[in-house]
């Protein structure tokens, strides 16, 4: 393949996500077995060449991009695009995530979730014209999942590991899902 590839990585573990509470846009810190997760996913980065570590600006995400960008030896950018998605009245609570629409209607529309974390992932593709990584949340994952797979997969469909990573492909302008849920950045290795 000669276009360019996106690591999109989740965030680690969280005590919320224990809890199956949805965090939306709630700044909840990475857990001991988060961090411990973000640093085994950032061992796997070392042999990688990546141009740069976007990452949402969320604690939870940015610790685990950190971790990353210094183990592939990459600067980190913060993007406000990749932040979770606004679960509105439904964050905080405990609820079936692949169904949160059940609960409240006052969320963000997945169709706008996932046009401003492309456009985030666009634009870097557009700017460095080389492989780099992007980490995000599950809710901000899946909905570019879905976009990209024409809803083959993505939200309400796939339930995205903490530190997981999803590999996105670029090329002649048009973007491919290679696979998600990886536990390394090579495809030949699935959770």
């Amino acid at each position: 393949m000669n276009g360019i590839k996106i690591y999109f990585i989740r965030h680690g573990e969280t005590a919320w996500n224990k809890e199956s509470r949805i965090q939306g846009r709630e700044d909840v810190p990475l857990c001991p077995e988060g961090l411990e997760q973000a640093q085994e996913t950032a061992e796997k980065f070392k042999a990688v060449r990546l141009a740069a570590v976007v990452t949402s600006p969320l604690s939870r995400a940015e610790t685990t991009a950190r971790l990353i960008g210094e183990a592939a030896r990459a600067p980190v950018y913060v993007e406000p695009g990749l932040t979770e998605r606004d679960f509105g009245s439904v964050s905080g609570r405990v609820v079936d995530i692949f169904d949160p629409e059940r609960y409240a209607d006052d969320l963000e529309p997945l169709d706008n979730v996932a046009d401003r974390a492309l456009a985030v992932l666009r634009r870097y593709a557009e700017s460095l014209k080389a492989d780099f990584a992007a980490v995000s949340h599950g809710g901000t994952i899946n909905a570019v999942l879905r976009a990209v797979s024409g809803g083959k997969i993505g939200s309400g469909k796939t339930r995205l590991i903490n530190a997981g990573i999803n590999i996105l492909a670029l090329e002649d302008g048009e973007l491919s899902v290679l696979g998600y849920n990886l536990t390394s950045p090579n495809l030949d290795e699935t959770a």
